[in-house]
Formats: structure tokens, sequence, C-alpha cells
């Protein structure tokens, strides 16, 4: 029996698992969707979830026998002990611009430390009760092992994250700034579990840091080297290109990669899949039947009684494929003039991955090779690779990326 490890992602309303073996093999995976209470504690269900996730996994493959689990997840979400949460798409006030209020330069490149002032303005008996505010996935790794830390993807990510002279820049006090859990790299060993979570996964079982969730898919799909290309287009969607070099352009933010040296290149479609939802809730509302997310896509390709609404879906498929072009053009124009390589493939993963149909208009659209990994879930894949590393079965999160990723589909340009 190879090796397994359970990988659990925490995204907006669901958490998500799967049962991975050292050879990429997804054997199980169970998605359980989460309510976003009104009381402001988010993530006060995800522990529940995650006992409902095992228990779907154990009687799925009930004999495997686990070696570890990992977990990721969306951020910068933000959670008090408490379960205070605020999400990573919350919106934030903006600091009043006087001398006294403005952000500093440090709050501007950071992408949490906007987040720590709201979660402080928007909870304050939770800031001040609380030893540690967590980000998402430690928040969850914290209830599980009792052990408290930040996940930090690479050394670089430090000014995206917060360093103390920032956090004193941005008017927080050494008292605050100690309410920051310290950091750890994806692949460590944060603890093991503190109780007994299902038959598959008992106490003291070995828990493991994986990584916000982008970083997550990119290892998961392999975006790892100068040229590569991922779009993960799931409520939102996010294209990420690999490069050796910083890109800077309009609307393109750059990050260091998990790979030591390279950078990660980012456009982001907020509302990209979320706008097709909101048009399948309408189709229902209209035509008094719910279609699965498959049906509504075909019946918006090929309408075959033309009729008028699902013309406007179609529209809406087209336009949302037309801005991914759009981004791309603008990704590419900026790696051609750094003398980039530009890559003629693309990987796609996140839930619109999962259809064909709409992957086949991707492709048409952008002119790429379009190629779908074998676990559409690319977050939970990374999260096995940080796993397995980190147990040392691979000698570094690429060659673990290398040998369990692996394209299931191609979809090649056709005319349309």
């Amino acid at each position: 029996m190879p090796e397994i490890v359970v990988a659990v992602d925490i995204g907006s309303s669901s958490l998500k698992a799967a049962a991975i073996a050292v050879t990429g093999q997804v054997l199980a995976r169970s998605r359980q969707p989460f309510l976003l209470r009104s009381d402001g504690r988010a993530a006060g269900e995800w522990k529940d979830c995650l006992r409902k996730a095992m228990a779907d996994l154990a009687a799925r493959q009930p004999d495997v026998t686990l070696r570890a689990l990992c977990i990721s997840g969306n951020g910068p979400t933000l959670v008090g002990e408490g379960g205070e949460t605020l999400l990573w798409n919350a919106p934030a006030a903006v600091p009043a611009a006087s001398p006294l209020q403005a952000p500093s330069q440090a709050e501007k490149e950071s992408l949490f430390i906007p987040r720590i002032r709201e979660f402080r303005n928007r909870y304050p008996d939770a800031w001040n009760r609380s030893r540690f505010v967590y980000s998402g996935p430690e928040y969850l790794i914290w209830q599980l092992t009792g052990e408290s830390l930040t996940i930090l993807p690479e050394e670089r990510y430090v000014r995206a994250y917060w360093s103390g002279e920032a956090l004193q820049a941005a008017g927080f006090t050494d008292a605050e700034a100690g309410k920051l859990p310290p950091f750890a790299a994806p692949g460590t060993q944060a603890g093991c579990l503190s109780e007994d979570l299902s038959p598959l996964a008992r106490k003291r079982l070995p828990v493991y840091c994986g990584a916000p969730d982008f970083i997550s898919a990119l290892v998961g799909t392999n975006s790892l080297t100068p040229g590569s290309l991922c779009d993960r287009a799931g409520s939102s969607e996010g294209l990420n290109f690999c490069s050796d070099t910083p890109l800077v352009g309009e609307g393109i933010r750059t990050l260091p990669s998990v790979m030591p040296g390279l950078w990660n290149a980012g456009v982001l479609l907020p509302e990209s899949g979320s706008r097709f939802s909101a048009f399948r809730d309408r189709v229902k509302a209209e035509r008094g039947e719910s279609f699965s997310f498959e049906e509504l896509v075909h019946l918006c390709l090929y309408n075959p009684g033309q009729e008028a609404l699902f013309d406007q879906g179609k529209y809406l498929m087209l336009q949302t494929a037309m801005q991914v072009r759009d981004s791309l053009k603008l990704l590419l124009a900026c790696a051609a003039d750094g003398k980039q390589r530009i890559p003629d493939r693309m990987t796609v993963t996140g839930g619109q991955a999962a259809n064909d149909e709409w992957n086949q208009m991707k492709a048409n659209v952008t002119g790429l090779t379009v190629f779908v990994p074998a676990c559409s879930d690319a977050e939970l894949l990374g999260d096995a690779v940080f796993a397995f590393t980190g147990m040392g079965l691979f000698p570094s999160v690429a060659e673990g990326a290398a040998a369990l990723c692996s394209p299931a589909k191609c979809f090649e340009p056709e005319a349309f």
C-alpha cells in the first residue's frame, strides 16, 4: 500500500478534502459546504466540516492507513480565537487620507496589514481577548493541534505579510504585533492531532502546513518553471504566470514564487464564475426548473431551440473567456518586454476545469492549448506535495510536483 495523506483546503463556502497517494492517485474526495454564519464566526464551521469530510473519506476508502493531514486555505482571511472571521473578500474600510491616518508604504505593499487593521476595528473585543489572531488554515491547524503559526510561502513574502518594522510603521504596538503567530514554511510539521477525528485520523496523526490556496494550486499544477501559465477558474478567476524576473503592468500583481528566485505575475478576475452561477439562479427562477452546471453550459453553447435566455448565457460565457484572453495579452505583453518565454499552453484548474465544453471554448478564444490536470482541485494535490516533501518522500517541492502532477485532458484551439 503506497503512502497516503489527506489534503484539506478551506474555501470561501466549503471545505474540500481528498485522500491522495504518493503516486498522485486521488483515492477519494469529499466536499462539505459550511454556513456563512450571521454572528461572523464562519470559521466555527470548519472543524465540524472536516469531521464530516473525514467520515465521508473513511466510508469511501475504509481500509487505507493515513500518514498525515495537510491543510491550506484562502487568504488573507483572519480569525480570532473565538472563531470571529474576516474573510479574504470581505470589504475593508480605507483609512482616512490625512497625514496622521494615511496608510504607510509598508501597509500599501502588504496583503495582510490592512486586513489586520480591519479585523481589529470590526472585532475589538475578539482582538483584545485573543492571544493570537490567525490566518484561515492556521486557525484550523491550531484547533487540531494546539500549535500557533503563520504559513509563509517563501522568505520574500515577508513584505506581502508583515514584519515588526512594517507593523510599527502602520501604527501597531509591540503587544499588538505579538498577536500574530511566528512564521513557518509550507511542508513544516505543525504538530499532531490532539483528538480522534475519524477512524482514519486518530490522535497523534501528524499535521503539515500547506500554503495559501493559490500557492498550493500552482504547486498542484506544477506551474513552477519560467513560462508556465495557470488559470485558477472558480467563482473568481486568477491567471498566474511564472517568470524569472518581476513583471510590472497595470492590473498585474507580482509576488514571489514558492520557488526561490522566481516570480508569479497574476491578474484577478473577481467574479468570472459567480456571474454564471447568478445566471443559473435566474434560469431556475424564470424557467421553473433547475439545471446542473454541465447541462446549462451545453444549453448555452448549443442552444437547440434558439431561446434568447440561453443565448444570453452563451454571451456571458464568451465575455468571460474574452476577459481571460485580454488578461493573458496583458500578462504576455509584459513578459515579452522582459524577454520571458511566451507559453502556448495553459493549465486550467478549479470548478470550471471540470467542464469539457467550457475548456474547449476557452482554448478557442485564447488560442492556447488548455490542459486539465488529473486532479482538478489542484490545491489538494499541492497540499499532498507539501506533506510528502515534509515527510521526506521527495527531496524538494519541485520534484514532488513533477512526480505527482500530470495532465488528464488536452483541448486544442479550434476555429469557431
